[in-house]
């Protein structure tokens, strides 16, 4: 139990060594599920991203969503927000470190990584392969002239 400005919010920790059929319930991963008592009756919401019913955390990671909990309220629900227009094998425009602006194909559709943010896969001879935030990518058409939204 936990409280965030004045709002008590609940959570409950499970190792994932109690779901061993599910893929990815490996030992040192954790499942979080935040509760609210309403009206005499447990309400529950498990915490989950990328569209899975079951997703298991590192201590750390759920160290970082709390602390995160603490700074904003609500976090939980900012993960269900709908994920960008973005598709594999997009064209865009990733405003990078030192201002430094590259284009690239998308290597993936987003997903929600753990942080609560939007990332896709990109990848050139000279970054390699990296995870990068939608929010610092622009859609590019095929004449390389950016796509409004």
């Amino acid at each position: 139990m936990l409280r965030f400005r004045g709002k008590t919010r609940n959570f409950d920790v499970f190792p994932a060594e109690q779901w061993p059929d599910q893929h990815g319930a490996d030992l040192g991963l954790y499942r979080l599920c935040e509760y609210a008592w309403e009206n005499g009756k447990r309400r529950e919401k498990w915490f989950s991203f990328g569209g899975q019913k079951y997703t298991f955390i590192t201590p750390e990671a759920m160290g970082q969503l709390i602390a995160k909990g603490l700074t904003e309220p609500g976090w939980l629900e900012a993960l269900e927000r709908p994920a960008p227009k973005f598709k594999a094998k997009d064209w865009v425009r990733w405003y990078g470190p030192q201002f430094s602006a590259r284009q690239f194909r998308l290597r993936s559709d987003p997903f929600l990584w753990v942080d609560g943010q939007w990332r896709v896969l990109i990848e050139d001879l000279r970054l390699g392969r990296q995870l990068v935030c939608c929010d610092e990518l622009v859609l590019l058409d095929r004449f390389g002239k950016e796509v409004a939204r």
